[in-house]
């Protein structure tokens, strides 16, 4: 007597292989029916996803049986009729749960591109031109994918991630998305909304706020408009947002960062980079939102331009008692000045700037211990002491990135080591050395004794990304360093063979096993070592 585990067992089984492993997916549906047919929904709820790493292309024709007549007329010029004769065994679109609008797009346009190749018929004609039909079949499938689809989960219009010519023509087919019928029903439970590229968001967030109320996550980028008010309705009209992104925001960053504070019980997770904190904002409210989120556990404010001591404020007031991960960036260069003092923007000058540093001071003292994850990606010149502040308030660091380029900021990244008995990651980034244009190894070498007594027992991963050492100084770094450290990647000169050397007589004496190595080209003779160990 055959044995068959009932269908919520293996639902419950299959949650645990990974949604990437196409290979181990597609076996399951080979085992017997029950197998296949509970599997079948896990294959095709992202179908497009899974199809970049095999032959996307051939995912397409899939779903032209579902088409209209009217769309199959107009497609059987260019295609064999056995893709819309031939009976699915399952009901492919209703499984989808997650749509990728550039994922959708690359797979539609290598089909076309393959027909291109292939078809010689003359009705082909009528859709010489490829763009016409991407976009066509692209339109075709999004009113499939809404009347179909009973519960979308995930949506992404991104057409930043699309190299094309016919962007303007793409996104007004992104924004019939969702007037298509069924849409409401589709996007009612979607979970998770991202956007990127420039194109008129607010025809799409009108819409979201009439369906959705229960978005999990936003990741919004990329805006020139003043306008935010339909941004704020859509934050504003969650149940419960968690996580919020924000990025490269040129206007009305004021009026949404403030809309986030009716979020306040259900934030967690905060990330604002490439944004622009004009001065004719009201810069010491323009973080009032924010520090309403006393359960917020991620902070991330990078590559932001004119963040001062008088915007930061607000957070350095506020103790975030949750607050684990901090990332934190300096103002990018600016070098068009005038254009950009005539759009209000302040631009970079390190020796009128007023850097928030007491401010980012304050904010690290502030989670003390429960600070797990820093990421300082600046020039710490102009924020004196803020790896020693690290050291001193922040123990229990586990992941830690900054910029080291001189001695006092070498001694505080030492005591870091010392302190934090729990780092487990260590990223070390440097564009200069001191008042040199590269990092001399021969001065870095001096360094590296001590930083491999410093590292602690617990540390798994070392990057060291400007610094280049010479062979000689990684043998000793290697000599006193007493941790087996998983991975750790280092800039070389000219050829690896010499440095390889050294990590295999470390190996050999430590009884250690080298899994592989990688090298990646940099600037100029200089590339990155990456070696991992057992």
């Amino acid at each position: 007597m055959s044995f068959y585990l009932p269908a919520e067992l293996l639902n419950k089984i299959f949650c645990f292989i990974d949604e990437n492993d196409v290979k181990t997916l597609y076996s399951c549906i080979l085992v017997n029916r029950v197998w296949c047919k509970t599997m079948i929904p896990h294959l095709w709820k992202r179908p497009f996803r899974l199809a970049i790493k095999k032959q996307s292309e051939k995912l397409v024709p899939a779903y032209f049986y579902y088409f209209s007549k009217e769309t199959k007329s107009i497609l059987q010029f260019y295609t064999p009729s056995s893709s819309f004769d031939t009976t699915p065994t399952f009901d492919y679109p209703i499984f989808l749960r997650e749509l990728d609008y550039s994922e959708v797009y690359l797979a539609i346009r290598r089909w076309c591109d393959l027909r291109n190749r292939t078809n010689q018929s003359t009705g082909f004609e009528v859709f010489k031109q490829r763009g016409r039909q991407i976009l066509f079949i692209l339109q075709e499938l999004s009113k499939l994918f809404m009347l179909k689809c009973n519960k979308l989960d995930y949506l992404s219009l991104d057409i930043k991630a699309i190299r094309c010519g016919t962007f303007g023509r793409l996104a007004d087919c992104m924004l019939a998305l969702t007037n298509f019928p069924g849409a409401s029903h589709c996007l009612v439970q979607l979970k998770k909304f991202v956007t990127r590229g420039i194109y008129d968001k607010d025809i799409i967030f009108r819409s979201l706020i009439q369906y959705c109320r229960n978005i999990d996550e936003m990741i919004i980028e990329d805006s020139d408009s003043n306008e935010g008010d339909s941004l704020v309705d859509l934050i504003t009209s969650q149940r419960k947002l968690r996580k919020f992104t924000i990025g490269n925001w040129w206007g009305c960053l004021l009026k949404v960062l403030k809309s986030l504070g009716d979020q306040r019980n259900s934030l967690t997770f905060i990330e604002i980079y490439g944004c622009h904190f004009r001065s004719d904002f009201d810069n010491d409210i323009i973080f009032n939102g924010v520090i309403c989120c006393k359960n917020l556990e991620t902070l991330k404010i990078e590559e932001c331009y004119n963040l001062t001591s008088n915007t930061m404020k607000p957070l350095a007031n506020t103790i975030f008692p949750k607050l684990h991960t901090l990332y934190f960036s300096n103002y990018l260069l600016i070098e068009d000045v005038e254009d950009l003092n005539d759009q209000g923007i302040i631009p970079n000058d390190d020796q009128g700037q007023d850097h928030p540093h007491l401010e980012l001071i304050a904010i690290i003292q502030n989670a003390n211990i429960t600070l797990r994850n820093v990421r300082l990606n600046m020039d710490l010149l102009d924020y004196p002491n803020i790896i020693t502040t690290c050291a001193t308030n922040c123990p229990n660091i586990t992941h830690y990135k900054a910029r080291i380029q001189n001695h006092s900021e070498m001694n505080q990244l030492l005591l870091l080591l010392k302190s934090c008995t729990r780092l487990e990651k260590l990223e070390i980034t440097a564009e200069k050395w001191e008042c040199s244009d590269f990092g001399l190894p021969w001065e870095i070498d001096l360094f590296f004794p001590d930083i491999g007594k410093s590292l602690p027992k617990t540390l798994k991963y070392l990057d060291i990304d400007g610094w280049s050492c010479t062979p000689l100084g990684l043998s000793n770094f290697l000599k006193y360093c007493n941790v087996e450290i998983k991975r750790m990647s280092w800039m070389c000169y000219i050829s690896s063979a010499d440095y390889l050397d050294v990590i295999e007589k470390y190996a050999k004496l430590k009884g250690r096993t080298i899994n592989g190595h990688i090298e990646k080209k940099k600037w100029g003779l200089n590339f990155t070592l990456i070696v991992d160990f057992d």
